[in-house]
């Protein structure tokens, strides 16, 4: 338990410094772009993880488990690095080929000039090669020298934020905020470096086993991709379509303020929780009770969370983004049912990508996200703007529902 609070405190001080850098970011847009403007950077942002998705919780994920039980002199090691780096590049260059094809339908709310799209992409690149190193880092256990990148890139992006944003239009501004945190996160090369063969990792030879290995984590990351985010995305420009921008921008409030909470918990579940749980998989009483520690010790904070959200709420919205988010209280309720839900089930949902558990992963995500869908299309029908939310609740009460009786042998006896 004493490691856990330890690598959970490493966790929230990462994430600590970008959490502070994304609260200026979306108070500064709040500010001068008001609801709209929420909205666009939140559909940028959604964009980006069609690009850093697969590879921060597909490649990255694989590479972190295989890397972490191995010396760095060993052929494993060198194997898994190599195919995990070249699979991150062959990933990015797919999904650019993708984007790219799809366009006029992807890209609807953003610029059409072909400049603004590539420099979209060095921008995504050097995220994504920056995931690639930062799971090196967290394999070797370098998790303050993580700490370390994440702050210099906070403070960049502050830094940009406080310069840019009255000069710039907002499809401007969200590129240069994108090669901001690209180029300065890019700094966490050397250090995942340090001590290692480097031309022996770089060398083109790849290794099918340790690619058909990735590639189960690459399946289960496509899945959520698909489901999740892909859904998002398909929802928020159903949103701006039947309703406006600017209405959607009041939703988007709502999501941002859950966002900021979530950021911090997904911190604490990759340091202290995933590592762990990948090591303890052989060990089936050992796996169950570090999950029952770790249940007992989370529940009581995210219900103490919520409920201090829920009640400063009056304050929270003109804090977190400006007055004109007021309107968007009546959302609150139904995305922190939803959250509570969301954040359990993400617990034992880490569990199965551990395990490379694609096909039940597959399913979980495919039925909720159906469900959701079904159940957006009926809210919003019935209730308007709302409904989203939801829908939200719903969504993730079914994906909780799911995990907990999949894992059920984890709570009992």
């Amino acid at each position: 338990m004493f490691s856990f609070l330890k690598n959970s405190l490493l966790g929230v001080f990462s994430v600590g410094a970008r959490l502070v850098s994304s609260f200026f970011l979306n108070k500064m847009v709040a500010l001068y772009f008001g609801p709209a403007g929420i909205a666009q950077l939140a559909h940028f942002q959604n964009l980006l993880t069609f690009f850093t998705l697969v590879p921060n919780d597909g490649v990255s994920r694989g590479v972190i488990k295989y890397l972490a039980g191995s010396n760095k002199d060993s052929f494993t090691f060198r194997s898994y690095f190599r195919s995990g780096f070249y699979l991150t590049l062959l990933v990015f260059l797919v999904t650019a080929g993708l984007l790219f094809a799809a366009r006029s339908y992807l890209l609807t709310y953003f610029p059409p000039q072909l400049s603004w799209f590539v420099l979209f992409l060095g921008g995504a690149l050097l995220l994504v090669l920056q995931s690639f190193f930062n799971a090196v880092l967290m394999a070797r256990h370098k998790n303050g020298l993580l700490v370390l990148v994440n702050t210099l890139v906070a403070v960049g992006v502050i830094s940009y934020v406080a310069l840019a944003t009255v000069k710039l239009p907002i499809s401007d501004f969200l590129n240069g905020y994108l090669l901001v945190m690209g180029v300065l996160g890019i700094v966490a090369l050397p250090f995942s470096l340090q001590g290692l063969p480097k031309i022996k990792l770089f060398t083109p030879r790849i290794s099918t086993t340790a690619w058909g290995h990735l590639c189960k984590f690459i399946l289960m990351a496509t899945s959520v991709l698909l489901f999740s985010k892909g859904l998002e995305y398909y929802i928020r420009d159903y949103l701006f379509r039947h309703y406006s921008v600017e209405q959607t921008g009041l939703w988007q409030g709502v999501v941002r303020v859950s966002d900021s909470y979530t950021a911090l918990y997904t911190a604490v579940l990759a340091y202290a929780f995933y590592p762990k749980v990948a090591v303890m998989l052989p060990d089936a009483q050992k796996l169950k009770n570090f999950v029952q520690q770790a249940f007992k010790l989370l529940v009581p904070v995210i219900i103490l969370g919520l409920t201090f959200i829920y009640l400063t709420q009056d304050y929270l919205f003109t804090w977190l983004l400006s007055s004109r988010f007021k309107a968007a209280q009546e959302f609150l309720p139904y995305q922190l049912a939803g959250d509570f839900c969301k954040l359990l089930s993400w617990l034992l949902a880490n569990i199965l990508v551990a395990q490379a558990n694609f096909k039940i992963i597959f399913v979980f995500e495919a039925v909720s996200a159906l469900f959701y869908l079904g159940s957006f299309y009926f809210f919003t029908d019935k209730h308007g703007l709302v409904g989203t939310t939801m829908a939200h609740c719903g969504h993730y009460g079914l994906f909780l529902a799911l995990n907990l009786f999949y894992f059920r042998k984890l709570f009992t006896a």
